[in-house]
Protein backbone atom coordinates (compact mmCIF):
# COMPACT_ATOMS: atom_id res chain seq x y z
CA UNK A 1 0.00 0.00 0.00
CA UNK A 2 3.19 2.30 0.24
CA UNK A 3 4.28 1.51 -3.40
CA UNK A 4 7.82 0.76 -1.51
CA UNK A 5 8.51 4.36 -0.25
CA UNK A 6 7.69 3.40 3.75
CA UNK A 7 5.49 6.36 3.55
CA UNK A 8 1.59 6.87 4.34
CA UNK A 9 -0.87 7.79 1.65
CA UNK A 10 -0.80 11.27 3.06
CA UNK A 11 2.92 11.94 3.04
CA UNK A 12 3.45 10.97 -0.49
CA UNK A 13 0.95 13.32 -1.08
CA UNK A 14 2.80 16.43 0.14
CA UNK A 15 4.27 18.72 -1.95
CA UNK A 16 7.08 20.99 -1.74
CA UNK A 17 8.21 23.19 -4.60
CA UNK A 18 6.52 20.82 -6.95
CA UNK A 19 8.19 17.98 -5.48
CA UNK A 20 6.91 15.08 -3.75
CA UNK A 21 8.20 13.65 -0.11
CA UNK A 22 8.78 10.36 -2.19
CA UNK A 23 10.78 12.40 -4.78
CA UNK A 24 12.88 14.47 -1.48
CA UNK A 25 13.65 11.23 0.52
CA UNK A 26 14.91 9.55 -2.57
CA UNK A 27 17.43 12.88 -2.57
CA UNK A 28 21.23 12.22 -1.70
CA UNK A 29 22.29 14.20 1.42
CA UNK A 30 24.09 16.70 -0.87
CA UNK A 31 21.41 16.78 -3.16
CA UNK A 32 18.91 17.68 -0.53
CA UNK A 33 20.79 20.33 1.13
CA UNK A 34 20.90 21.73 -2.14
CA UNK A 35 17.23 21.74 -2.70
CA UNK A 36 16.51 23.50 0.53
CA UNK A 37 19.18 25.54 0.46
CA UNK A 38 17.65 26.93 -3.03
CA UNK A 39 14.06 26.71 -1.70
CA UNK A 40 12.77 30.36 -2.23
CA UNK A 41 9.05 30.37 0.00
CA UNK A 42 7.49 33.45 0.72
CA UNK A 43 4.96 35.84 2.99
CA UNK A 44 3.46 33.44 5.55
CA UNK A 45 5.01 30.09 4.01
CA UNK A 46 8.13 31.76 4.65
CA UNK A 47 7.77 32.68 8.15
CA UNK A 48 5.87 29.42 9.47
CA UNK A 49 8.94 27.29 7.58
CA UNK A 50 11.99 29.49 8.71
CA UNK A 51 12.37 27.52 12.14
CA UNK A 52 12.38 24.16 10.08
CA UNK A 53 14.21 25.13 7.19
CA UNK A 54 17.20 26.45 9.56
CA UNK A 55 17.21 22.85 11.32
CA UNK A 56 16.81 20.96 8.42
CA UNK A 57 19.65 23.26 6.13
CA UNK A 58 21.86 22.79 9.53
CA UNK A 59 21.69 18.96 9.88
CA UNK A 60 21.92 18.23 5.96
CA UNK A 61 24.75 20.34 6.32
CA UNK A 62 26.63 18.49 8.89
CA UNK A 63 25.83 15.33 7.76
CA UNK A 64 27.91 16.81 4.21
CA UNK A 65 30.68 18.23 6.72
CA UNK A 66 30.81 14.57 7.93
CA UNK A 67 31.53 12.96 5.12
CA UNK A 68 27.99 11.56 4.52
CA UNK A 69 26.47 13.34 1.67
CA UNK A 70 26.59 10.11 -0.36
CA UNK A 71 23.78 8.47 1.43
CA UNK A 72 20.02 8.86 0.42
CA UNK A 73 17.25 10.21 2.93
CA UNK A 74 15.48 6.75 2.51
CA UNK A 75 18.38 5.10 4.02
CA UNK A 76 17.56 2.47 6.73
CA UNK A 77 19.12 2.80 9.93
CA UNK A 78 19.97 -0.81 9.64
CA UNK A 79 21.58 -0.85 6.31
CA UNK A 80 24.45 1.48 7.65
CA UNK A 81 28.18 1.06 8.53
CA UNK A 82 29.22 1.17 12.32
CA UNK A 83 31.20 4.25 11.18
CA UNK A 84 27.59 5.83 9.35
CA UNK A 85 25.88 5.16 12.63
CA UNK A 86 28.33 6.92 14.58
CA UNK A 87 28.36 10.21 12.43
CA UNK A 88 24.64 10.30 12.64
CA UNK A 89 24.49 9.90 16.28
CA UNK A 90 26.87 12.79 16.78
CA UNK A 91 25.18 14.58 14.19
CA UNK A 92 22.04 14.25 16.30
CA UNK A 93 23.78 15.39 19.65
CA UNK A 94 25.06 18.22 17.87
CA UNK A 95 21.61 19.36 16.25
CA UNK A 96 19.63 18.89 19.86
CA UNK A 97 21.33 22.57 20.13
CA UNK A 98 22.01 21.53 24.20
CA UNK A 99 24.08 24.07 26.17
CA UNK A 100 26.60 23.49 28.38
CA UNK A 101 27.47 20.00 27.29
CA UNK A 102 31.55 18.55 26.58
CA UNK A 103 31.55 15.36 24.32
CA UNK A 104 34.55 13.41 25.13
CA UNK A 105 35.40 11.05 22.22
CA UNK A 106 37.02 7.85 22.99
CA UNK A 107 38.75 6.36 19.39
CA UNK A 108 36.23 8.89 17.54
CA UNK A 109 37.68 6.87 14.01
CA UNK A 110 36.95 3.43 15.20
CA UNK A 111 34.58 2.11 12.33
CA UNK A 112 35.45 4.14 10.19
CA UNK A 113 37.10 3.51 6.32
CA UNK A 114 40.61 4.04 6.49
CA UNK A 115 40.60 7.55 4.29
CA UNK A 116 38.33 8.86 6.76
CA UNK A 117 40.93 8.61 9.27
CA UNK A 118 43.26 10.78 7.33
Amino acid sequence: SCGGTRLRLEARNVFIADTTLPEIVELSIADALTFFQTLKLEGQRAQIAEKVMKEINDRLQFLVNVGLNYLNLSRSAETLSGGEAQRIRLASQIGAGLVGVMYVLDEPSIGLHQRDNE
